[in-house]
């Protein structure tokens, strides 16, 4: 059944291509856990994953053509490491992109190395594992069923993940962080999650141990979790630590609250 659903989602996508829209495609062919990495200033990037050893990659450009003139698309592969560069247009300006979007669409295997970056544009990540970078401008991420260690920034959007991790490294400028790590999730490395203006919203595993740092310079703090605190209790400053404490969990958001609750 999820075979057939992911064909029926291939179609209704390429149904929805408009006639006119110019497409590139290329499929890369890998023996091990690829390395993949791309990089444009102005496009959404989405990430599928299943159970194969190629690396598929689709362009599509409503407005610009691609090719001499248009949107240069640069690539490179070496053993399982594939680059994707793609440039736009001299004379492009940002403020044409919410009319012309280019979709960058990849399907890849399950497990391995992502680096994905974009200027201004949404960044989709769905039922990955491995080392995961993402970084955008201006845009939301939504990363879902992923495992391992996340690294995600964005200028100006929402991070919203969902899945097992060892490592998390969040940062956001203007937007929330909404994260429920599952069962299973350790703290290899020190955990950080920040927002300049944004809510943090936190679910946890009950048995995860960790030192807690909590800091709000505009807004609530509310853990709902066993904890025990350290030093002077202040509204928005909370040292503390879950389970008899661990690795550091930094958490600390400029104008915002931060809830912590058992998942």
């Amino acid at each position: 059944m999820k075979q057939i659903g992911l064909v029926a989602l291939a179609v209704a996508l390429i149904g929805a291509v408009p006639a006119s829209a110019a497409q590139w495609s290329k499929t890369y062919n890998i023996s091990g856990e690829p390395d993949l990495r791309v990089e444009t200033s102005d496009a959404n990037i989405r990430v599928d994953t299943s159970d194969q050893k190629t690396i598929e990659v689709n362009v599509m450009s409503p407005h610009y053509k691609i090719g001499p003139g248009g949107l240069q698309i640069e690539e490179h592969q070496t053993g399982d490491t594939v680059e994707i560069n793609v440039r736009f247009p001299r004379g492009f300006h940002p403020m044409d992109i919410g009319n012309h979007r280019v979709d960058i669409n990849i399907r890849m295997p399950h497990k391995g190395r992502v680096n994905l970056r974009t200027g201004d544009g949404n960044i989709e990540l769905a039922s990955f594992g491995g080392q995961m970078e993402i970084s955008s401008g201006d845009g939301s991420e939504t990363l879902h069923g992923v495992d391992g260690k996340l690294h995600a920034t964005t200028g100006d959007g929402h991070i919203t993940a969902d899945g097992r991790f060892d490592v998390l490294d969040l940062k956001t400028g203007d937007g929330r962080l909404d994260i429920r790590a599952a069962a299973g999730s350790t703290i290899a490395d020190e955990w950080t999650m920040r927002t300049g203006d944004g809510n943090v919203n936190l679910e946890l595993p009950e048995n995860l141990a960790a030192d807690l740092y909590l800091h709000t310079g505009d807004g609530h703090i509310d853990v709902n979790l066993p904890m025990t605190t350290e030093g002077r209790i202040k509204q928005n400053d909370v040292h503390g630590k879950m389970n008899g404490g661990g690795k550091l969990m930094t958490i600390h958001t400029g104008d915002g609250s931060i809830s912590i609750h058992k998942g």
